[in-house]
């Protein structure tokens, strides 16, 4: 029997049963979708969970897209039951093996050579070239290969320290939480962790190595954001990382448009819930508000439609939104001026009880369970949970376990 185990607000653990219960609804949810014309060969770095997972469930399910996903996570071991990410891409490949594409994982450090050596080998092998690679990894460390160091990312504000608040999961409590700020070696490791580096890496060695297709396309994934989350996001140690990230794309779309007709995108997403929400203050209640708000509008969207919409309408699409720094503005419903003040306004009403009643609150705290496996609707979490019999049913060669 699985319960959540919940570790200074990180879940220690995930639930099988109801990881796969998400991987059907997300796809159950892109099917009902109309089918759209784009990428049929697609790389994704980082696509086990979040953004990257959405991505690849549309791309695979709304564009019958082959896909190639690399990701690092843990395997059930012991009384271990293994990351969530894990058993994302197994059931993934469960349910999409059943379609005409292929689809393969590759599990291990994204960061180094050998990886992006063997990647390479198997897309020359299997499709030649790319169409699409999508950059949506999330890490809080990156080996430096080069000096054997292990560099770590830092969630902090630059110059003077974040004030805000967060919900405990534990005793689901809206508790206070301040973040000094970062200095400058923390700052520039970040960048080093967080920022484009490796993304043009990834790019630089598919291209010396003659695997991208004529009007190729590289998208990664970054947030703006407002007032609301500005001293902790866009103008913190994140922030930095992620100019670099835009910065990088700049760089790459001068060698990928003469070259392939192609380009490198950036794609400004909205504010979802993700395992490192919890940990940016004032950033559960903001997204908890976001959502009240959003859905009393009708404009709320899942993660999974969120990025539908990205590819169908705005990247292989003829409705693409952009901003001064060309960068595609996914996120215009959450930045819709009237959205914000409500937001805003909701946020500075609320007393700390008030919160946890709110709609909005409710749907953040179930969607961050439910990202671990918990309180998904038609899961019997009283159970038994036989692990080993599940890894026996849904072991598959494409999931190459490294």
């Amino acid at each position: 029997m699985i319960k959540p185990s919940i570790r200074s607000n990180f879940f220690t653990n995930a639930h099988p049963l109801g990881i796969k219960k998400m991987i059907e609804n997300y796809i159950e949810e892109t099917t009902s979708l109309e089918p759209f014309n784009g990428p049929k060969r697609v790389l994704i770095i980082g696509g086990s969970s979040g953004y990257g997972l959405a991505s690849r469930i549309s791309l695979a399910y709304g564009a019958n897209a082959h896909t190639v996903n690399v990701s690092y996570e843990s395997e059930p071991k012991g009384k271990k039951t293994g990351t969530a990410g894990y058993w994302n891409n197994v059931y993934f490949q469960h349910y999409a093996n059943q379609t005409k594409q292929t689809h393969k994982d590759f599990n291990g450090d994204a960061f180094s050579l050998e990886m992006k050596q063997k990647v390479l080998d198997y897309i020359k092998d299997t499709f030649g070239q790319v169409d699409l690679i999508i950059y949506s990894l999330a890490s809080g460390a990156r080996k430096n290969h080069e000096t054997g160091e292990i560099i770590r990312s830092y969630i902090k504000p630059l110059g003077q320290t974040a004030y805000g608040k967060t919900i405990d999961l534990q005793s689901m409590e809206v508790v206070d939480l301040s973040i000094e700020p970062a200095n400058e070696q923390e700052t520039k490791d970040t960048v080093y962790v967080m920022g484009g580096s490796d993304w043009e890496d990834w790019i630089t060695f598919f291209d010396q190595n003659n695997a991208l297709a004529d009007g190729f396309k590289t998208i990664a994934y970054t947030y703006i954001g407002g007032p609301n989350t500005d001293n902790i996001y866009r103008k913190g140690t994140l922030g930095k990382a992620k100019e670099d990230l835009e910065a990088k794309a700049v760089a790459l779309s001068t060698i990928l448009n003469p070259k392939y007709h192609g380009e490198a995108l950036i794609s400004s997403s909205k504010a979802v819930v993700s395992k490192a929400s919890v940990f940016i203050p004032q950033m559960p209640i903001y997204v908890s508000c976001l959502f009240d708000v959003m859905t009393a509008h009708k404009l709320h969207e899942t993660i999974t439609e969120h990025k539908y919409r990205l590819f169908k309408d705005m990247v292989y699409g003829d409705k693409r939104i952009v901003d001064d720094k060309k960068r595609i503005r996914l996120d215009h419903l959450e930045m819709d001026e009237r959205v914000q003040e409500e937001t805003n306004r909701l946020m500075t009403s609320l007393q700390k009880d008030d919160l946890l009643l709110l709609k909005g609150t409710k749907m953040f705290v179930k969607e961050f369970f439910n990202i671990n496996g918990f309180e998904v609707d038609g899961i019997n979490y009283d159970e038994d949970v036989d692990i080993d019999k599940l890894i026996e049913t849904y072991k598959t060669d494409d999931y190459l376990y490294e």
